[in-house]
Order: C-alpha cells, then structure tokens, then sequence
C-alpha cells in the first residue's frame, strides 16, 4: 500500500503537499516534556527542561538554540582531555595524549606509529574463507602501514572533529535531553561538549537577565508578587486592575522571567471549549492540530499541569465566563480551572479587570450556579493600583522614546496622565512621533515630532472616539439571548469601577428548625 503522506514525483501541484516538511515542525511536545520531568527530583533540573522547551517553541527552535550555543561557547567545544591538555591552535597532543582523547571520542581515527589497523571488510572476507596466503599479505601490509603513522597530533585535528561533530548531532542531544529518561541533568556529554549542562544554565541565567524591565511600576510590582505567590503556594489568584494600566504587559514579563515554572495565556473571547483549549494547548506547547479534538487537547493539558511544575498566568480572564447566556448555562471554564487544576494543587493566576466580577454576579443571578466554591478557591485576591504616578509615567516614555529630551518625555506623559486611554495613549505618541521623525529622514525623535503626534493625530483621534461614545444609541432588536459579559468600561473618561456590592455577600442561614408541640418533652 503506498503512502498517503509522501506526494510521488511527477505528480500534480497541491498546496498540502509541504504540510508535512519538518520545517514545520512545532517544538517538544509538553505531555512527553512532563513524563521526563516527573522523575527528575531537582526542581533546577526541571526548570532547565522547561526553560529548552520553552525555546523550543520560539523561532529556530532547538536548531537555533544549537547554534546559539556553538557561537557563543566555542572554547568549550571539546573534550575533558583536550580542556586540560589545552586547544591553542600551535598545541600537539603526545602519544598519551593522543590516547586520552581518542578514549574519549570513542573513536578508531588518529592512528600512532606502531598501531596496527583492522583490515577493510573485503580483507576480512578472505581472512575469514580460510587463505592462509592472503592473510599474511594483508597481516604484513598493515604493519608496514603502522610505521608511516605519526607519534604525535595537533590539537587543531582534534578540534575539526569535535567541531563537526557538534554541528551534525548537538540539536539532536539537546532535544534527547528533555525527552530521554536515561540521560542524566549533569555535566559529562556529549563528549565533544562536555560541560553542556553548565553552559545551558548559563545560557539561561543570561536569557532571563536580558528580559529584566527597564521600568518596574507600582501595578507590575504588585502583579509580580501575586503571581510569585501563586506560583510558590500552587494556589489560585486574582489580580483585578483597571484597563491599560500594563497588567498584559507585567504578567507577560513575569512569565519570561521565570521560564520554567511559568506560562501565559490570553484568553480567548469565545464560548466554545476547543478554542480555549486550543489556545491554552499551544501556550504550553502541546501537540494541536486542525483535527483536534476537545476532549483530546483538554486530558493533554491537564497532564502537563498536573506534574505541577508550571503555573499557568491567564490574561484577559474575565472571558473565561460565558459570553452569552441560555438558562441553566454554567461557566463550564471557571469549573474546569476549579477542579481539574486548583482542585489538583496547580497554581493559576487570573489577570483581569473589574469586568470579571459584574460577569460573575450577573452570572449567578441569571442562571442555577453558585459562586461559593469559586470564592473559597481564591488564595489570594488583589487590587491592582488604578493610576500610575507621573513618574512612572516619565519612566515608561524615556524607555519608548530612548533618544528624546526631557520636554519630550515629559508632553507624553502629562497627556496620557490626562487621557482616558492612558498607557494606550502614551504608545500612540511614541509610535506616531517615531513616525514623523522617520518620515523626515531623521533618526533621533525631536520635541517637534511628540507635540506633532499629540496636535495632528492622537488628541483628534480621542476627541472623536469620545464624540462617538457619547452619542451612541441603544439598537432596538428582538433580544435572543442575554449577553452576560459587561462591557470593559462604561466610560471613556478614566476611573476605577468599583466590585460589586454583593460581590462576597456573606452565605445564607437556614431557618430555624420549627418543633411540633407533640415532640416536646414531659
């Protein structure tokens, strides 16, 4: 039976042909990441295996990786031996040198003088039929190919060999250490990159500090510790904060700082389960397909977070409730995340905005579900800052605006201190200004170019968006179902939104017990 997976050639053009090229190829798979991480007892080695299968994922993958490991640690790229003897391109290795190395590499290659070589196959051929003659030709060749061998090699020899074998088997390795159960989280291999272990974390340590921020506000230093706390206690929480205050933006650089104990997840603005699970399959790197199914995609991920190594940061959480109501519908998200992962001692961080608990009580009071178990499953609720002060905001604009002066820095941030799109406001100056400064054939954005961006584009921008809120109107139509979900922000102008009043409204009492006169004593 021929195969469905390979086009024969010849045949015609089809588009799907190439869906199969390994060039497509997502990285390593979660589910199979967390069996081998499961009998690791270090908590730094599984954050090692998570940290490769994070990048895994990334553009390049693990073969960029490899390649970013030979460039960056090439003085490395050889044996034990070779490390002590030395690798200076002058060095020669002596006949016990010589020896060490080839022990080493496991190797046959870099005979010495007096080394006598096994005979080729077809030499054995005849050795084996018997030929008594044959042999002691073949027996007296290689001795007297043995005296032509050196006593000695340059390391240089030795190094091409490590070299190549670097460049042909060292993404293969890194990819067997996150899935081989066998290979041990240590120094020691490959043989031609014997402190690869070390290097890696190095490489990691190096990767997180390069994504430190620049600016840590008061929204993200509280947001951090929130998740901090999710992730040590594996409990769950809620971070409740006004829009465009960079919550995304804190919860997505907490995640980057801790890549092997931590994924983010956008939230989905839909009602079914294959798209949520479909976003968070691929989030923490699990096999997704068009194909997929629901059910399927939700006992993988369920797998991968129950080894109870990663915790999961969803964003945008206030989509997790149901987006438009049927009687008796109940929020089929918020109990998954109850039962299959907080239930199971996974650590869950809610990032959202006051829309979240208006969507939670109009959800209990148009359908039969009770909030109760949500609430007592909440390990720690915070309150974001609702404002930033004008110094982080200075902050935050020298960082988008590294080359400008301080009148620069400063218009920006009095204007989205003033506007109700705030920080949504401040990426717009900078982006506009960028673009009139580029326009002109500069490369240093000018005080000329912010006030230009604030006059000509964002504040006519605003000025509209806030003419076109305040004249809508309600459309009357035939209302099918109630949308449950209320909306982000009743208005444009900025301010906190307050929770609801019967938010975390004390339970219910039962009645008091009524006793027949009959059931009394005497």
């Amino acid at each position: 039976m021929s195969s469905t997976r390979r086009a024969s050639k010849g045949s015609p053009f089809r588009q799907e042909r190439f869906a199969s090229a390994p060039e497509f190829e997502r990285g390593l798979m979660a589910n199979l990441v967390a069996k081998r991480c499961a009998i690791l007892d270090r908590t730094e080695d599984r954050q090692l295996i998570w940290f490769l299968q994070l990048l895994s994922h990334q553009n390049g993958g693990i073969k960029n990786l490899a390649a970013e490991l030979l460039r960056k640690y090439p003085d490395r790229i050889a044996t034990s031996s070779m490390q002590k003897f030395g690798i200076k391109s002058n060095k020669v290795y002596s006949a016990a040198q010589v020896r060490a190395v080839r022990a080493e590499m496991g190797s046959g290659s870099f005979p010495l003088k007096g080394e006598v070589q096994e005979a080729n196959d077809l030499d054995a051929l005849h050795l084996l039929s018997g030929d008594c003659e044959r042999q002691k030709a073949v027996e007296a060749a290689l001795r007297h190919e043995a005296q032509s061998f050196p006593l000695s090699y340059a390391a240089s020899v030795f190094l091409s060999e490590c070299k190549a074998a670097a460049d042909s088997g060292l993404e293969t390795h890194l990819m067997a250490i996150c899935l081989d159960p066998a290979l041990p989280v240590s120094d020691g291999a490959p043989w031609y990159f014997p402190t690869l272990i070390s290097a890696l974390r190095e490489f990691q340590a190096e990767w997180i500090g390069a994504r430190q921020p620049q600016v840590v506000t008061s929204v993200g230093d509280t947001l951090c510790s929130a998740l901090e706390y999710a992730g040590t206690r594996r409990k769950m929480v809620v971070a409740d904060g006004a829009a465009r205050i960079g919550k995304s933006f804190a919860a997505k650089t907490w995640c980057n700082l801790n890549p092997g104990s931590a994924r983010y997840m956008e939230c989905p603005a839909s009602n079914d389960d294959f798209s949520f699970f479909r976003e968070l399959a691929l989030s923490l790197g699990v096999s997704v397909n068009l194909k997929s199914k629901a059910q399927e995609l939700r006992s993988r991920v369920e797998e991968v977070l129950r080894a109870g190594d990663l915790t999961l940061v969803i964003d945008e959480a206030h989509y997790l409730w149901p987006q438009s109501h049927f009687r008796n519908t109940t929020p089929g998200r918020i109990n998954w995340i109850m039962t299959a992962l907080v239930n199971h001692g996974v650590g869950v961080a809610l990032v959202t905005t006051p829309q979240f608990f208006r969507s939670l009580s109009a959800i209990e009071r148009v359908t039969c579900w009770t909030s109760d178990q949500f609430k007592g499953r909440i390990g720690r609720y915070v309150a974001l800052p609702v404002v930033l002060s004008r110094d982080e905001l200075e902050e935050l604009a020298a960082v988008l605006l590294p080359a400008a002066d301080s009148n620069s820095i400063r218009a920006a941030a009095r204007y989205a201190e003033s506007s109700g799109k705030y920080l949504g406001a401040l990426e717009a100056i900078t982006d506009v200004a960028k673009y009139f400064c580029e326009s002109d054939g500069r490369e240093k954005v000018e005080f000329k170019d912010v006030e230009q961006a604030i006059r000509e584009s964002v504040t006519p921008s605003d000025e509209a968006l806030k003419a076109a809120l305040a004249s809508a109107t309600e459309v009357k139509r035939r209302r099918v179902s109630k949308v449950v979900s209320a909306p982000p922000q009743p208005d444009f102008e900025r301010g906190a939104t307050p929770l609801p009043t019967d938010g975390f409204r004390a339970r219910d009492t039962a009645p008091p017990r009524q006793v027949k006169p009959e059931m009394l004593p005497g």
